[in-house]
């Protein structure tokens, strides 16, 4: 690689200190959407060395060779033993593995989520990682006006009514034990709003339409598709590619920022500028209509999503990204809005990578693998 952000249009020098290219770094949630992000820039800022913790192997192709692999399921007892060799002598850990499925239950998530956000913040202390990331999200933030703008400092009490939200809430409050039981520790949070790439379209179709809905956006020709009007309650919301989360993780790695840092990209769209980016327009529609709706067809398994994401959606107010600007001179090289337009174009081809979690629609299954690689 030439040392060039795959996406950004950024060199590496324009944005490291120094400090990375000797840093060995562990990733955890390595093939998902963010994790095939950061390891595309890892790779371009040529760190001394990178591991990836997955619950399957992806295939010995770029970004993912190269990468020293360790295989678990964090919702298991069975990782921790992994997980102290996968934190052995390494600079920095970024913790990013999320389940969002199977919704329909929520203890197992929560296993996944908050217990193994536990083991791996426990397994960070034991092994002495000096440098702890961790992923969070705009879900942590209290419900307010929708078109307002919050900084780091807005309450994190999250959206009772979701799911993730609480479980974002919960993770960060292990997250602050960290940083009160170890302030020797550097510790970082990252709260992106909704992150997109069109590489993980196929993935996010599968987690919010289900495979019948993935199959409908296939077979829908887009010019069919824009004649179709979108009922729509009032809203904002932003996007962030995650070429952009990854470049701005790279720099709090590189400066070993501690805090939070909300991570969103302009511009912000209003339901009329949500349905024009799509190339369709707007019906005006209640969102206690559009949220029965969604409890109906969530009730009779025809979509994935529980309401708690609409909830979310449309409580969440907009995030402020001053101190990522200012504190890691961070600037996102994608337009929300191109963002959007881009990730819907390649859900509609059925887009994907041959990592187990990108893999495009209708692609093959990737088995898992016995032990880790090297």
């Amino acid at each position: 690689m030439d040392g060039t952000i795959p996406g950004s249009g950024l060199h590496m020098a324009e944005l490291t200190s120094g400090l990375l290219p000797g840093l060995t770094v562990a990733v955890t949630g390595a093939t998902g959407n963010v994790g095939t992000a950061l390891l595309r820039a890892l790779t371009a800022a040529g760190v001394k060395q990178v591991r990836g913790l997955a619950r399957r192997e992806p295939p010995d192709t770029a970004p993912y060779d190269g990468v020293r692999w360790y295989l678990a399921d964090l919702g298991s007892r069975d990782s921790e033993e992994v997980l102290a060799e996968f934190l052995h002598d390494v600079d920095a850990v970024v913790h990013l593995a999320w389940a969002l499925q199977p919704g329909r239950k929520p203890e197992r998530l929560r296993q996944v989520n908050v217990e193994g956000t536990r083991r791996v913040l426990d397994a960070a202390v034991a092994a002495g990682v000096p440098h702890v990331l961790h992923m969070s999200s705009l879900g942590v933030y209290s419900a307010g006006p929708p078109s307002r703008r919050i900084t780091e400092d807005w309450p994190t009490e999250g959206v009772p009514s979701s799911q993730y939200s609480r479980d974002k809430v919960e993770c960060e409050r292990l997250v602050r034990e960290l940083v009160a039981e170890h302030p020797d520790v550097v510790v970082s949070v990252t709260r992106p709003t909704l992150v997109l790439q069109p590489e993980a379209s196929s993935e996010i179709g599968r987690y919010f339409l289900g495979e019948l809905g993935l199959a409908a956006a296939r077979l829908l020709p887009g010019p069919v598709a824009r004649l179709l009007p979108l009922p729509l309650p009032s809203l904002y919301v932003s996007f962030v590619h995650a070429d952009d989360v990854a470049a701005a993780i790279v720099q709090i790695l590189d400066r070993r920022a501690p805090g939070a840092f909300n991570l969103s990209a302009e511009p912000a769209l209003s339901a009329d500028d949500l349905a024009r980016a799509l190339g369709s327009w707007r019906i005006p529609t209640p969102a206690v209509v559009l949220r029965t709706a969604l409890d109906v067809a969530y009730r009779a398994h025809l979509v994935p999503t529980e309401p708690g994401w609409l909830d979310l959606g449309l409580g969440v107010p907009l995030l402020e990204s001053a101190r990522a600007r200012t504190v890691l001179d961070w600037k996102p090289a994608h337009r929300g809005d191109d963002v959007l337009r881009e990730f819907v174009a390649a859900l509609g081809r059925g887009e994907g990578t041959n990592s187990p979690l990108l893999k495009p629609a209708g692609g093959p299954e990737h088995p898992p693998a016995a032990s880790p690689r090297s």
